[in-house]
């Protein structure tokens, strides 16, 4: 039989009772818990965006395919890891993408392109201003940085393609990773 309140109408509702409040409190430890676990599963899916590659493909498919040399760094400091590599036409132009990430935090990368150097500056620093030149292996290049933002860039102009490295790294880091860059 259920239990009738005072005006002789069952009760409704959950038990008052201690052992009601616990029961309360171990289903909602319980939603809690699966919640949990849930997206954990859910975080394991999701791939690192910043996952390390092997660029060595890439690289060498670029070097037997663009219409210039192709540069890329060497050796590679072993805090700096390797994150995009693309290689191919776009928009009717060679591109040569090579991305680093750097300590977890900064980023470095050389973009080359057959592209005509005004364009593909402007893609690849949009909003960046033009600064001082500076000699990288005893070759000027023109340098570019962002006013509100980390971003720096190294910009070598040549006959067959433009070469941008750039970067959220300091401008002396990126001096030395152009410094780095073979064919």
């Amino acid at each position: 039989m259920s239990e009738a309140s005072e005006a002789g109408r069952p009760r409704r509702g959950y038990d008052r009772s201690a052992n009601g409040l616990i029961g309360a409190i171990v289903a909602v430890l319980l939603l809690i818990f699966v919640m949990f676990l849930l997206t954990r599963l859910v975080q394991r899916d999701v791939a690192d965006p910043a996952e390390t590659i092997d660029y060595r493909p890439s690289l060498a498919e670029a070097r037997a395919d663009a219409p210039f040399e192709v540069l890329a760094p060497e050796p590679v400091q072993p805090r700096w890891r390797a994150t995009s590599a693309e290689a191919g036409m776009q928009d009717g132009d060679y591109v040569w993408h090579l991305g680093f990430v750097v300590d977890d935090e900064e980023y470095a990368a050389v973009d080359q392109s057959t592209a005509s150097a005004q364009r593909f500056i402007a893609d690849v620093t949009p909003a960046a201003e033009q600064g001082q030149p500076v000699e990288v292996n005893g070759v000027r290049w023109q340098t570019f940085h962002e006013e509100d933002g980390d971003d720096n860039a190294l910009v070598l102009r040549g006959g067959e393609s433009t070469t941008v490295v750039s970067g959220t790294v300091a401008q002396d880091a990126l001096i030395g990773f152009a410094e780095s860059l073979q064919e």
